[in-house]
């Protein structure tokens, strides 16, 4: 019955008391804990930021967060909640959660010795009210005369019959002095062991008394343990039990302030509630319909991945054995070309009757073949050292008016046999059918890499939106993973 209990806490929470618990469940023991109890600013600013981070998940839908809090459970005790589909499996999976939660408790509290979820509610209420106790012992003359005002109106507006039992433990009439002798000898603990374990409502209106010891703000029944759980962190962190266990516990103390807020809520105010436990199911399936569904999607946009830089590979190696051609075709269309200039150099031109265009770079190349051949002349006379010495200036400038002569008349070579092969004149015809033979190739080697060139670039193009696809879905399947418990694989032992 325990994992009907739990399940029927968690799917009965709603607006602020589930949003508390489960912002509570993900806390750190640092701030559930007080370092001050009798400092009622601290427990102030707990509930303001309680309040802060539940506005962040105000939209979010209940059903989601139930299942959140589910998961959290089973996450604790490590128990495998990936094939939970049916609702046999869901009430054999919370039986187990609800199971070693108690086993857990009676571990760091032995002395409880619960065997349900319900003696473990009760069990804190005692360990809250012993906090009580002694927080009264330190609390102002007027913080103690406003409980036993509270606690006298409390008693007032009981039952009968629990105000009968209530009244047996004063000696005499009912006063403020007899209220202040019980509270010294007795304490409220006396009150709580006089009322029936299942009177909630009692219990609450009690709770609601005695809170003002330590906080200045009320809330209503249903809250008062989510808004004020470090109280009741705190009440258990003072039981002589767990000072020797508090290592192991501080990871468990959360979870139980959690549990305990659901439980508390439960039975104040949902007790004969009807419930639907599909809900809790229907939510899960969907989640975990989505995770499949990235996953798969994930492995497609991988192996598209891959395919991609595969053809990535295969195209630059292409790239790089068709630049690899082009350059020794043009290496040989260049030494080919080489070689009409050579035989144009050493041709008598002026004997050629080719056109007019033809007819007037030869005039030109001649021209500067002679300005070429005058200035190595004068540079090569030969007189006495003074002479020589005197005309050092005038040879040096002589030497760099060659050089220059020399390489424009190499360009007129170069142009004349661009458009000897331009206009196919009869001028080492063997050498340029060569030429056009190997620039015929050269032109198809350039139009594929052309085509490999731009077929490369899309298909970079479309590894990098698949690339992006993968990134978004891996971050999808990350975040799923972390808000939702049991999607990933975890290799882990049950937590004994």
């Amino acid at each position: 019955m325990n994992g009907q209990q739990l399940l029927y806490s968690l799917l009965t929470a709603n607006g602020q008391g589930l949003q508390s618990a489960f912002v509570i469940s993900k806390y750190k023991i640092v701030k559930l804990q007080p370092t001050l109890p009798n400092e009622k600013d601290e427990h102030v600013q707990f509930q303001q930021n309680l309040q802060q981070d539940m506005r962040k998940i105000a939209k979010q839908p209940e059903v989601d967060l139930h299942l959140q809090l589910f998961l959290h459970m089973a996450e604790y005790f490590r128990l495998p909640v990936s094939h939970t589909t049916t609702n046999g499996e869901l009430y054999e999976l919370s039986e187990e959660i609800a199971n070693m939660f108690v086993a857990k408790y009676n571990e760091l509290f032995s002395i409880a010795r619960c065997h349900s979820l319900d003696d473990v509610l009760r069990h804190q209420i005692r360990l809250f009210i012993h906090l009580a106790d002694s927080q009264y012992l330190i609390a102002s003359k007027r913080e103690q005369l406003i409980l036993q005002t509270a606690l006298l109106t409390w008693i007032e507006q009981l039952p009968s019959l629990y105000q009968d039992r209530i009244l047996e433990l004063f000696s005499r009439e009912v006063t403020q002095k007899a209220m202040e002798e019980i509270l010294q000898r007795q304490g409220i603990i006396s009150f709580f062991k006089q009322l029936p374990p299942n009177a909630y409502d009692l219990l609450s209106s009690l709770l609601c008394a005695v809170m003002p010891l330590f906080v200045p703000i009320q809330y209503g029944p249903s809250l008062l343990v989510g808004f004020n759980a470090p109280l009741w962190t705190l009440a258990s962190l003072e039981s002589h039990e767990i000072v020797a266990k508090r290592k192991e516990a501080e990871p468990f103390l959360p979870l139980l302030a959690a549990v305990v807020h659901l439980m508390w809520m439960c039975k104040v105010e949902h007790q004969d509630e009807l419930l639907n436990y599909q809900s809790l199911l229907i939510k899960w399936s969907s989640v975990y319909r989505r995770y499949e569904d990235f996953q798969i999607k994930k492995e497609q946009a991988q192996f598209d991945v891959e395919r991609l830089e595969g053809l990535i590979y295969n195209g630059e190696q292409d790239i790089r054995q068709l630049k690899g051609i082009e350059k020794q075709l043009t290496k040989k269309i260049d030494s080919l070309k080489e070689s009409i200039r050579h035989q144009l150099n050493q041709m008598d031109l002026k004997t050629l009757n080719c056109g007019l265009v033809m007819k007037r770079m030869i005039e030109e190349h001649e021209a500067l073949k002679e300005d070429v051949d005058e200035l190595r002349r004068k540079l090569s006379i030969k007189g006495d050292i003074m002479e020589r010495i005197r005309l050092t200036f005038r040879s040096a400038e002589r030497v760099v008016k060659s050089k220059v002569k020399e390489v424009e008349r190499k360009k007129i070579l170069m142009q004349m046999t661009d458009f000897i092969l331009a206009n196919r004149l009869p001028i080492c015809v063997d050498i340029q059918n060569e030429i056009e033979e190997l620039q015929e190739r050269l032109t198809r080697t350039l139009l594929k890499l052309n085509q490999h060139l731009e077929l490369l670039d899309e298909t970079k193009s479309s590894r990098g939106l698949t690339s992006g696809k993968l990134k978004r879905y891996e971050a999808e399947i990350k975040r799923l993973e972390k808000v939702y418990y049991g999607l990933a694989i975890k290799e882990l032992e049950p937590i004994s």
